[in-house]
């Protein structure tokens, strides 16, 4: 009976140690849990560059899917580590992010370290996990949003300029555009009559890629002097969730993306197309958390 157990036993620890040495896909595991909703997590680390300057490239991108995964590969010194990141929905209010590290030419090596010895491998893996949390951390300073709920966007007659662009550089694209819409609503002496939008018509999140129509309400007429860039439309009524948010228009995809995590942790169908509506106007300067802006997410019919 003894022979049996101490088979047994040692089986099981030569197979735990089989998978730990040579199965296990990682060499490393950090944890931790953040308030942010898991698109903010995912839009950061997706532009992380290891706090390197731009003309030093020292972190890629493998692999990514959209608000839960994240594959990049580090150089260090000499060395190339991948890290898979995790991003996981933990209740309502808390997302769990984990950071799985394999140092790809000495996996082995750091494997039979670890357990024993708190290693440079160790030490930066936790650093660099430490200072995502911090950013994120930092970041939640930067912005608020309010309760969602369901409305209705109403129908606008608008003028519009459609464009593209990184979403990171969404903001610096409106700048641009107001002053070319601008000048043709006083050219034409049209009557504005509500506040400018931003309607998402196409989001393309494997390449972070937008395209909009940047559109200003105006009051109807019959005809509209014609333009090489200008464009004349009325926006269709559509069912939506709704937020407000505070913050800086260059960080509103925030909004976006809390929408999104409401939509999907309550089983509702919507378009990821959002709008958001602009009620401040950014050239005022001031707190950016006093500016405020209402973003849309348009139910599935």
């Amino acid at each position: 009976m003894k022979k049996v157990f101490l088979f047994g036993f040692l089986a099981v620890v030569s197979m735990s140690l089989l998978w730990y040495l040579f199965i296990k896909d990682y060499d490393y595991k950090v944890t931790f849990e953040t308030n942010h909703p898991p698109g903010v997590v995912y839009n950061t680390l997706v532009r992380w560059n290891n706090w390197e300057p731009k003309s030093k490239k020292v972190v890629s991108i493998r692999a990514k899917k959209p608000f839960s995964e994240v594959s990049h590969k580090l150089e260090v010194f000499d060395s190339i580590v991948e890290i898979d990141w995790c991003i996981q929905k933990k209740s309502d209010s808390i997302t769990k992010v984990t950071a799985f590290f394999k140092d790809k030419e000495n996996s082995l090596f750091q494997k039979l370290r670890v357990p024993f010895l708190k290693t440079a491998f160790v030490d930066r893996s936790i650093l660099m996990v430490k200072n995502i949390k911090e950013v994120l951390k930092i970041h939640e300073k930067k912005y608020k949003v309010s309760s969602i709920e369901k409305t209705i966007f109403p129908k606008k007659n608008v003028v519009y300029i459609t464009a593209s662009c990184k979403l990171h550089e969404k903001a610096k694209a409106m700048m641009k555009y107001t002053s070319v819409i601008m000048k043709y609503i006083k050219t034409n002496e049209l009557m504005l009559n509500g506040d400018p939008f931003l309607e998402i018509t196409d989001w393309n999140l494997n390449e972070d890629r937008i395209t909009f129509d940047f559109c200003f309400p105006i009051s109807k007429e019959d005809n509209y002097p014609k333009s090489d860039v200008i464009k004349v439309k009325s926006t269709n009524e559509k069912e939506a969730l709704k937020l407000i948010f505070n913050g800086h228009y260059g960080i509103s995809d925030r909004g976006w993306y809390t929408l999104i995590d409401y939509a999907e942790r309550n089983t509702i169908k919507v378009d990821i197309l959002p709008t958001e509506v602009f009620l401040n106007d950014p050239h005022s300067g001031g707190d950016d958390l006093n500016w405020k802006a209402e973003i849309y997410l348009p139910l599935k019919k």
